[in-house]
């Protein structure tokens, strides 16, 4: 990854490309935005599986952001996979970043290896970024459950 100051306006625009996907993917047809509620989690969790295996990369990111949203460790850490292939997603080294170090924080052990694997790609800056996003999603996710309880 290209690492100069020239590039941060793109990577700007891809970030929020990356969240008009996600969104998109997310949102139904009536534009409420609906999460599973807690013990629906799995089952988001194991859609996302099936349709990961299946190849149908955007309903398997549709699925596992529910998923992740809900608190589910596994689906945040597999999310942040998805951001590092660039499956139903565009590749987003940052938003892996970002994914990973909450299922990290969440105890995820196996976050641990991807996370040094892809810290070469970014700079301090946008490692830290990324950890103050995780921290933001982290809160969302805390709010949700809060809001469906």
């Amino acid at each position: 990854m290209d690492k100069s100051p020239d590039n941060s306006a793109a990577h700007h625009d891809l970030e929020q490309q990356l969240f008009n996907v996600l969104e998109f993917v997310t949102t139904p047809p009536n534009g409420e935005l609906r999460y599973p509620k807690e013990h629906d989690s799995v089952t988001a969790f194991k859609k996302g599986l099936y349709y990961l295996q299946e190849k149908s990369y955007p309903l398997a990111t549709k699925w596992l952001r529910m998923a992740a949203m809900s608190g589910d460790n596994k689906a945040q850490f597999y999310l942040g996979l998805m951001f590092i292939k660039g499956q139903g997603v565009p590749q987003s080294v940052f938003h892996a970043m970002a994914w990973l170090s909450l299922a990290q924080s969440q105890g995820v052990d196996a976050a641990n290896a991807v996370i040094e694997q892809i810290k070469p790609h970014l700079t301090t800056k946008r490692i830290k970024d990324a950890q103050c996003y995780a921290a933001t999603l982290y809160e969302q996710i805390h709010q949700l459950q809060f809001q469906s309880n």
